[in-house]
């Protein structure tokens, strides 16, 4: 009798407590506290929503030849990161139409070959609309250039001056700019490109195997050069960083 007694004595002496704590706070204190209770979590960083373009270029498995964000392609292929969307979209067409040829590759095989079964079904059928090429290509002109790669044998500053000086000679900064950083509306940047892609591009074009968009143009300018001078232009623009010179 008394155990239980004292039970209920000190379950009273509990009760009185904690009446008397909840009556010594501020009624300002706790209606704040009643208030952030009723507050809703604050809600998570909605994500980043993927570029349209970007998506297009991983689905059309561009990313396979030309490599992450077009900045580290593959083989001979050119780095597409920071290029000129109005000519990269020109291009594509051109490749569908079949206007732009190539030189084979290393399977012996013309280099638009590969891109053309990405976007040509066997039967001609186009995989991409011109509305994604679009947006492939805009989504592309806005991600900064590849940095400068470094060949296995560097590349000495007296060539570099040498590939600089026939820049000029050959007048190459007619249509592509000063170091190839600022060309004429149609025109490609090459500044910054890789040094086998300009190559292969100046021996078909100086060969009339690849003919469109600007080529006959051009022409003029590297029929006469030999190719001792076509790769010293290509070790040059190929060392010419343009990160910062984009726009």
């Amino acid at each position: 009798m008394r155990r239980s007694s004292a039970l209920v004595s000190s379950a009273l002496l509990a009760c009185m407590v904690s009446l008397s704590w909840t009556a010594s706070v501020p009624f300002s204190t706790a209606a704040a506290a009643e208030k952030a209770a009723e507050q809703p979590a604050t809600p998570k960083k909605a994500k980043k929503k993927k570029d349209p373009g970007k998506r297009l270029y991983l689905r059309r498995t561009c990313i396979a030849c030309h490599g992450r964000n077009g900045a580290k392609a593959i083989q001979d292929y050119p780095n597409l990161a920071g290029q000129d969307a109005k000519y990269m979209i020109a291009q594509v067409k051109d490749i569908l139409s079949g206007k732009r040829t190539g030189s084979p590759d290393a399977t012996g095989n013309p280099r638009v070959q590969g891109m053309r079964g990405a976007i040509i079904t066997p039967e001609g059928e186009h995989r991409i609309t011109p509305a994604e090429i679009k947006q492939v290509s805009n989504w592309l002109a806005k991600l900064e250039p590849a940095a400068p790669k470094a060949p296995k044998e560097p590349i000495s500053e007296d060539r570099m001056k040498a590939g600089a000086k026939l820049y000029k000679k050959a007048k190459c900064q007619t249509c592509h700019g000063k170091e190839g950083k600022k060309p004429l509306k149609g025109y490609p940047y090459i500044a910054g490109q890789k040094a086998a892609y300009i190559t292969i591009q100046i021996q078909d074009i100086k060969a009339k195997i690849r003919k469109n968009g600007k080529s006959k143009t051009m022409f003029p300018f590297v029929k006469k050069l030999k190719d001792d001078q076509i790769a010293l232009l290509a070790d040059y623009l190929s060392q010419v960083d343009r990160r910062k010179a984009k726009k």
